[in-house]
């Protein structure tokens, strides 16, 4: 039995050693340049040992992407649709933010576009957080891809711009817009530029 146990623990050990290698090397380099073998070699494990536990990168790939999928799942299974908007809206921003960063990287980088898509698919698939809002599927499906969509874009777009809009601020806005569109935002007082500032020479 303490064989056995030994045994297990030796397994955990490598595959979490494969892991976090694996998430180093996504967070520094597009998905297509990764190797097995540089992998072996970063993680200090021959490539047999990589074969014990995956039979390839995407196999190791799509683990990870279940993973995400599962617990975001899990996160909002509480929420009730439209009603829960806001909620919804603040635990992927929180989510997207957390842990080692690839979580982030996964939505925000180009090369990572393939994956992200894979995972929000794989989280509407499981999740009937916005099935309550229309009645007609094909309609529910556009407003799917709308709020999905929306979403993920202002948050990608807010980390290019380096979070310059508190997290807080970011995610009351991206509710407003999801809520009331373009037009329902409502626009802080501004001075009106002067006659002066428009005249040429």
């Amino acid at each position: 039995m303490k064989e056995t146990t030994h045994e297990d623990l030796r397994i955990r050990r490598t595959r979490d050693a494969i892991r976090k290698t694996f998430t180093k090397m996504m967070l520094k380099k597009d998905y297509r340049e990764i190797t097995i073998k540089d992998l072996a070699k970063m993680a200090n494990i021959n490539r047999k040992t990589f074969y014990l536990h995956y039979d390839s990168l995407d196999n190791l790939l799509e683990e990870i992407q279940q993973e995400i999928a599962d617990e975001f799942v899990r996160r909002i299974a509480a929420f009730k649709g439209q009603a829960d908007l806001a909620k919804l809206t603040k635990e992927f921003f929180m989510y997207s933010l957390e842990g080692d960063g690839l979580n982030e990287h996964i939505n925000c980088d180009e090369s990572c576009r393939f994956v992200s898509n894979k995972i929000m698919k794989k989280i509407m698939d499981k999740s009937t957080q916005y099935t309550n809002i229309e009645e007609d599927k094909y309609r529910q499906n556009i407003i799917n891809a709308f709020l999905t969509t929306t979403s993920m874009e202002i948050f990608r777009q807010w980390v290019a711009d380096g979070k310059k809009i508190p997290l807080e601020e970011i995610i009351a806005f991206t509710v407003q817009l999801l809520t009331k569109g373009v037009s329902g935002i409502e626009r802080p007082l501004r001075s009106p530029t002067s006659r002066k500032d428009n005249i040429k020479g």
